[in-house]
């Protein structure tokens, strides 16, 4: 669990907020040493990192383990909404504003559909109870004004559904098509989204389907509507890159991982910033670390997964 040889030397410039986030399960053990320096709300959506986080419930943030996939973060997002609900139930205890679950995040969520299913409404929003406010023992006091600058996030977030790639997403927008956001479904990956997608090309958003890598059937047979720039997000799209290669937007290609490849043959085209992002860039990051030292961007390349051998 120890960072790759060629970082080494530049750990100090790593940034602990970023690592938190590093997808890489061999990161957890580096953060596990430096618990004093991370930002746990970053943590908490970290698949990788629940038995860690089990041992420091104290840190729990529930807005953002809500986007956490992890079957025991599941588990600890249902227990903790069942057991307030039954407080309010029984003993009227509204729940605290910062014990409150995010309806957006559990949207975007592959493993929260079920719960979902289960409470397609937070009940619990309208009972929360708003941060101590210093005013409210004035006889004038107008009201805490928590509740008017409070974002609505109560509800499934159709959007954020229909980019969903869980199969159970897939299904409750089958249910709900009237709920479909066609801009979001365009950057989904599942198959069936895919299908959805061919069967109504009309309504496809052609700058987020670019993007996307289970759609490359539908891209080639619209080239004259693809959106180029988001085209060279694509990790399966790099083949159709390299024969239109002035179409290409370099800093963009720089983070696909499919791409290095094609980036050894235009080392001068190299946006070494973006390349910190590119999961597969450890080899040239490696051998240009020094020389491009200046052009690093420490916050892409402390949540690359590459940094770790």
């Amino acid at each position: 669990m120890s960072l790759a040889k060629w970082i080494q030397p530049y750990q100090d410039y790593l940034e602990f907020d970023w690592l938190a986030t590093n997808p890489n399960p061999k990161a957890i053990g580096y953060v596990d040493e430096h618990l004093g320096l991370i930002e746990w709300s970053n943590l908490w959506s970290n698949a990788n990192a629940m038995e860690l986080l089990k041992k420091n419930m104290v840190h729990i943030d529930w807005k953002q383990i809500c986007l956490n996939p992890h079957p025991d973060a599941l588990g600890l997002i249902r227990a903790h909404h069942e057991y307030y609900i039954e407080k309010w139930n029984k003993k009227h205890r509204r729940i605290p504003y910062d014990m409150m679950l995010s309806w957006d995040n559990l949207s975007q969520n592959p493993g929260a559909v079920e719960f979902l299913k289960d409470y397609p409404v937070n009940i619990l929003w309208r009972i929360q109870q708003p941060p101590y406010d210093p005013r409210e023992d004035d006889y004038d006091y107008p009201g805490n004004p928590y509740f008017e600058r409070l974002v609505p996030d109560y509800e499934i977030n159709w959007s954020y559904l229909s980019q969903n790639p869980s199969d159970s997403a897939i299904d409750m927008l089958l249910q709900h098509p009237k709920m479909i956001d066609w801009s979001y479904l365009s950057s989904n990956t599942n198959m069936r989204a895919i299908e959805l997608l061919s069967e109504n090309v009309d309504k496809i958003d052609w700058y987020w389907a670019s993007a996307n890598p289970s759609a490359m059937d539908l891209i080639e047979a619209n080239l004259d509507r693809v959106d180029w720039r988001q085209l060279c997000k694509n990790k399966n799209a790099v083949e159709l890159l390299a024969e239109h290669t002035i179409e290409i937007d370099w800093p963009y290609l720089c983070a696909n991982p499919n791409a290095i490849g094609l980036l050894e043959q235009y080392m001068s085209k190299i946006d070494w910033r973006w390349l910190c992002k590119n999961p597969n860039g450890g080899p040239l990051l490696e051998k240009n670390i020094e020389k491009e030292f200046e052009k690093m961007d420490w916050r892409w390349l402390s949540a690359n997964p590459c940094i770790w051998e």
